[in-house]
């Protein structure tokens, strides 16, 4: 007797690593020499940036650069603004050296502090915590069909989802503009902010097209005047990045980051600075997805011998829902009596969080509100407060075993004075991620079978069995040591399950 065994490797997804590690940063640095001295520090922001990551063996190796925006009064309504670059590198060991990594990190800041050391020296201390995922989503071979020996298997159809190419794509965007029309010309840039939201993306021959715009903020103090002056503009991007594999049935995530922004003040033909110098290094992401339907063979059992299928269960990734949703948030803020009035305003993703409520997705998202604003007696001073707001999204399927890995951005802020106590805040928050369920099931990885224990075999004979409600025709069969397709096939069947107590006829094999 010869027994052939059919094999296929499915895609198992295993979590190695899933955990957060801190990272100090620290920079003790002097001011620039074109830079006034420091009357007092107003504001130490960090925003941070992963450069790379490399595996070797088990141990992962994370760098990225932190950037430290100091702003400060050099006395009056004056506020300047420099910025320190601090890289750090960490090592991370796994449990496991993943032969196909699937690889994420994400930054958060959890503190900085910030002192002036003299009129010249900064002291900066504070704390990274990277969050850091790996999966191996490493190929495993299960049997998939068996013929010879009275081999009977039960095959059940399994949705997954391959990821099946993760690329990013880095790309620069130099342009200059001009400053809007009556504006005064530039003397110093106080605050800049650069963020791009994709409007649409299309999978061309293994190519995607990434469009949208990339949304600039720069608020600036004119020559000779303590004022400020805010700047919005809107580049339209367009960008191909080459994914050999994918075709028009993956579903893609695509992002794109802005990695660092320069912007510089620039003179114009008639000598003066009424221009900005934009120099943006961008990185696209992508991460495509394929969704597969898997023969997997989960039981078996041979009407001629004893027979034995090594049954393991194994864990298949279902992608059920790519988020990109804007979710528009108004806060307030009460100002203190001594305010005069706001110079610019703008909000900050300070953290996410999020849990599921049966089949609902609740994300939360803490959010800081910022504002520079002028005091009655000229000074300038800094104010903020934080918020939060709770985006729901109801998912198709029951809401077990969940995987969601967020990114959270503003995409826009505006704000209105009311009086002079206090000041509303509208900012629209795009919340973006892949949610993935983890699904459980049983596959064979191989079957025995013992030729010295054939089975007494009945033929030509026919049963009658009165079967519940919910009974499965497998479990029948193979209780009675006969074919499932007999019984299918006799009875007119086109369900495992049974919906009703009913009698069925069973033939033997």
């Amino acid at each position: 007797m010869e027994l052939n065994l059919q094999r296929q490797s499915i895609t198992i997804s295993e979590v190695v690593y899933d955990g957060d590690v801190e990272q100090p940063i620290e920079c003790d640095a002097l001011l620039p020499d074109y830079c006034p001295d420091i009357v007092k520090v107003l504001k130490c922001a960090v925003t941070t940036n992963i450069l790379s990551t490399s595996l070797s063996g088990d141990r992962l190796t994370i760098e990225g650069m932190a950037v430290a925006h100091v702003y400060y009064s050099s006395g009056g309504c004056a506020i300047r603004h420099t910025e320190y670059k601090i890289p750090f590198a960490r090592a991370v060991d796994l449990r496991e050296a993943p032969e196909f990594p699937v690889i994420t990190v994400k930054p958060r800041v959890d503190y900085v502090n910030c002192r002036a050391v003299n009129q010249r020296r900064i002291d900066i201390r504070g704390a990274l915590t990277l969050s850091v995922k790996v999966t191996n989503n490493r190929p495993e071979p299960v049997v998939s069909d068996a013929q010879g020996g009275g081999i009977q298997l039960r095959r059940d159809m399994v949705g997954a989802t391959e990821i099946i190419r993760q690329t990013e794509s880095p790309f620069t965007v130099q342009e200059e503009l001009e400053c809007g029309y009556g504006k005064p010309p530039i003397g110093n840039i106080v605050r800049t902010d650069a963020r791009v939201n994709l409007s649409d993306h299309k999978i061309v021959s293994g190519k995607i097209v990434l469009k949208g715009e990339m949304a600039i903020h720069i608020s600036y103090q004119p020559v000779e005047s303590e004022e400020l002056e805010v700047m919005d503009y809107s580049l339209p991007i367009s960008q191909i990045v080459d994914c050999d594999g994918v075709t028009e049935d993956c579903r893609c995530d695509a992002k794109v980051f802005v990695h660092a922004c320069d912007i510089m003040p620039k003179a114009d033909e008639a000598g003066e600075y009424r221009l900005f110098s934009v120099d943006a290094q961008l990185k696209a992401a992508i991460t495509a997805h394929m969704n597969q339907e898997i023969p997997v063979a989960s039981d078996c059992y041979s009407t001629d011998y004893d027979c034995k299928g090594q049954i393991r269960p194994v864990s298949f990734m279902r992608l059920v829902d790519i988020l990109k949703d804007s979710v528009l948030h108004k806060a307030s803020m009460d100002l203190p009596e001594e305010v005069d009035s706001v110079l610019d305003s703008w909000c900050d993703v300070a953290d996410i969080q999020w849990n599921m409520e049966g089949s609902d997705l609740s994300i939360t998202v803490s959010i800081l509100v910022s504002l520079f604003a002028r005091m009655l007696d000229g000074e300038s001073m800094y104010f903020e407060q934080p918020t939060a707001v709770t985006h729901k999204v109801t998912l198709p399927c029951d809401g077990q075993n969940i995987r969601f890995d967020p990114s959270c951005s503003i995409a826009g802020t505006d704000y209105a004075l009311s009086g002079k106590e206090k000041i509303d805040i509208r900012c629209e928050v795009a919340v973006e991620g892949c949610v993935y369920q983890t699904i459980q099931h049983s596959a064979i990885g191989d079957i025995q079978i013992d030729e010295s224990a054939p089975k007494l075999k009945e033929k030509n004979k026919l049963y009658l069995y009165y079967a519940d409600e919910g009974e499965s025709v497998w479990g029948i069969a193979k209780h009675y040591n006969t074919s499932a397709n007999r019984i299918w096939e006799e009875n007119a069947l086109d369900n495992d399950i049974l919906p009703e107590k009913k009698m069925i006829l069973i033939p033997m094999a």
